[in-house]
């Protein structure tokens, strides 16, 4: 299987934007080459460090200093009580129990025949053949997917530990057609502009963040006024 074919389509475009996240990246890509080797055993290992690796990262974002959970399934019950997994509490409650038992049966799976769960003997074979290896990064990918769309959607800016530049698009769209960019000429002819957006972003976050607060509060404002 080529190395260049992306296995992982829902977690890619959940990360597209968070090219910082790179041990969530270098997590997924683990995956993927785990699965090019054909090595089963490998990504139970790699699956189940990844989804820890996206629960970690959101309890993280939404809270600073966030305790962690010292197992896989606190980890993940931290995760979805931290944040709404629909508006409806019928779905809501039904996707958390399809989320609960991915990641029940990923542990249990990772931990009976991973790679490195424990030693056994020079002639052990894992049983998990490549078929089911495959479904189990299909649950793993839409899972991992899933949280991280479902914690940057609900995301709030006011109480979030972390904010994410790419998340407010909007917000950046309004910050730019105020202020101008900074030039970054390379030649006489060749240059690079940083968006005002993106400047104040990397050298103000604090700034940053303020700025996007009364935005949204405006925008709430106007919404209310529209009523």
């Amino acid at each position: 299987m080529p190395s260049d074919i992306t296995l992982l389509h829902s977690s890619t475009e959940a990360l597209a934007a968070s090219e910082d996240a790179v041990h969530m990246l270098e997590q997924k890509e683990r995956i993927q080459r785990a699965v090019i080797n054909e090595d089963p055993a490998q990504v139970l290992d790699t699956s189940k460090a990844f989804l820890e690796t996206v629960f970690k990262t959101i309890l993280q974002d939404r809270e600073e200093g966030a305790e962690m959970p010292s197992t896989f399934t606190q980890l993940f019950r931290a995760v979805s009580n931290s944040m709404p997994m629909s508006q409806d509490a019928g779905v809501a409650d039904s996707l958390g129990k399809m989320a609960s038992s991915i990641v029940h049966h990923v542990g249990e799976l990772r931990n009976a025949y991973g790679a490195t769960s424990h030693g056994d003997d020079g002639y052990h074979a894992c049983p998990v053949e490549m078929n089911d290896a495959h479904m189990v990064v299909q649950f793993v990918d839409g899972l991992a997917g899933f949280v991280l769309k479902k914690h940057r959607n609900s995301a709030n800016p006011e109480i979030a530990a972390r904010i994410h530049y790419n998340d407010h698009s909007d917000f950046n769209e309004y910050w730019d057609e105020q202020y101008e960019g900074y030039e970054l000429p390379f030649s006489s002819t060749d240059k690079s502009v940083i968006p005002a957006s993106e400047l104040l972003f990397k050298t103000d976050l604090n700034g940053y963040r303020e700025a996007l607060l009364q935005f949204r509060a405006s925008e709430e404002e106007d919404g209310e006024d529209e009523e």
